[in-house]
Parts: structure tokens; C-alpha cells; sequence
């Protein structure tokens, strides 16, 4: 590095030649300014890359904390989605129930029936409508028979009342 060389100026005494005198001096402290200013260019030239890697980082960390932001907001709204479901559900399942009990009525005057389930009611229900499909086949038969006898009566009336007419 060039901040690490060290330039020997020797002193005003040590100068052999002529030319030396009063401008020795300024050379050395020339020299040493320039070293120093090496120095200062070589930690600033440091600190700037250092500088510049703290940047790097410290970039990357805020875009870290803004994703960790985002995904925890996430978080919030996954968890205020699924409390709402939750209350929703509970809501529905309320009103569901509300409704059956209105449905069923007093529970504690229907405490002796026989049929307590809905399945035990709909299998009931289904032996009922064939006993009435019966009823209604035994209505027509009736009807059928009752029309025949009244058919067989007037034919009997009009047979009697033809010989005692003719």
C-alpha cells in the first residue's frame, strides 16, 4: 500500500552540496506531507469501501425487515381471515340451531314421543304414504264397484219396469 512507505529526508546537516540550505527543510516536510496525505488517501479510499459496504448491508437488512414486515402482515390478515370464518361459522351454526328449536317446539311437552330422531320420523313418514297409496287403490275400487252395482241396479229397475210397462 502506498500509505505504508517511508521516505528518508535527510536533515539540513547531512546535505553535502550548496544547493541545500534553507530548502532542505521544506523538502522533508514536503515529503512527509506527501506521505501523510498517502495515508490519509489510502484510510479514506478504506473507509469509503468500507462505507459502501455498510451501505450494501444495511440495505439489505431494511429490505429483510420490509419483507418480515409484509409476511407478518400477512400473518395478521390469514389470522383475522380465519377468526372471521370462526365467528361466521359460529354465527350460522347459532341461527341453524335457533331455528331447529323453533322447528321442534317445547322440548320438555314432546319429551314422550316416540320418535325422537328425524330418521326414525322419515321412515315412518315412508310407511305411512304407502298405507295411503293402499287407501286411495282401495278408494278406487270402491268407486268402481259402486258405479258396477249401480250400473247392475239400473239395469235390474229398467228389466222390471219393462214388464210390468210392456
Amino acid at each position: 500500500m502506498q500509505g505504508d512507505r517511508v521516505i528518508a529526508v535527510p536533515g539540513p546537516k547531512a546535505v553535502g552540496n550548496k544547493a541545500g540550505g534553507k530548502w532542505v527543510g521544506r523538502e522533508g516536510f514536503v515529503a512527509e506531507a506527501a506521505v501523510q496525505f498517502d495515508r490519509l488517501n489510502a484510510t479514506i479510499a478504506r473507509l469509503e469501501r468500507e462505507l459502501e459496504k455498510s451501505k450494501a448491508a444495511v440495505a439489505e437488512m431494511a429490505e429483510e425487515a420490509n419483507r418480515n414486515r409484509r409476511f407478518q402482515a400477512f400473518e395478521v390478515s390469514l389470522e383475522n381471515s380465519r377468526d372471521y370464518k370462526i365467528t361466521d361459522l359460529q354465527r350460522t351454526c347459532k341461527d341453524v340451531k335457533g331455528r331447529l328449536d323453533v322447528i321442534e317446539g317445547d322440548r320438555g311437552t314432546f319429551a314422550g314421543l316416540t320418535y325422537k330422531s328425524f330418521a326414525q320420523i322419515d321412515r315412518r313418514l315412508a310407511e305411512l304414504g304407502t298405507l295411503l297409496t293402499q287407501v286411495e287403490r282401495a278408494e278406487i275400487a270402491a268407486r268402481r264397484n259402486e258405479v258396477l252395482f249401480f250400473g247392475a241396479l239400473a239395469v235390474a229397475a229398467v228389466a222390471l219396469a219393462s214388464r210390468f210397462v210392456f
